[in-house]
């Protein structure tokens, strides 16, 4: 169902420190840092190599970004056309994204302001 999670936060360096404890104990750990004063900054957790839960600055874009799976390049169009239909605004239409290989991806702001994504990660 998702493929990752990216939370706001208000003070990234004391929630990499609560995060690193509290999700040790289910072998989840950090596997991405980039904390720079006065960037943007961002730590991603997970297992076997895949960053699924994300830490964001808040001050940065301050709302929650869900990125759901899809199994489609088709199904990623699809998401987008659904969300703007139903009310979203578009954020990113689908197409490939420099995040990994294989990354196509598409963006919409549901009516909170907050960023949902589908993801694709099969080849073409």
């Amino acid at each position: 169902m998702f493929d990752h999670i990216d939370c706001p936060v208000t003070d990234i360096q004391r929630s990499v420190a609560f995060y690193d404890e509290l999700l040790a104990p289910l072998g989840i750990t950090r596997l991405i840092t980039r904390i720079s004063p006065g960037a943007a900054s961002n730590a991603g957790y997970g297992r076997d190599g895949h960053a699924g839960f994300w830490l964001s600055d808040a001050s940065r874009k301050g709302q929650l970004h869900i990125g759901f799976s899809a199994s489609t390049r088709e199904a990623v169009a699809a998401f987008h056309t659904a969300g703007l239909a139903a009310g979203g605004t578009d954020n990113g239409g689908p197409g490939l994204r420099p995040y990994a290989t294989n990354y196509f991806a598409a963006y919409v702001i549901d009516p909170d302001g907050h960023n949902m994504e589908a993801v694709c990660r099969a080849a073409g």
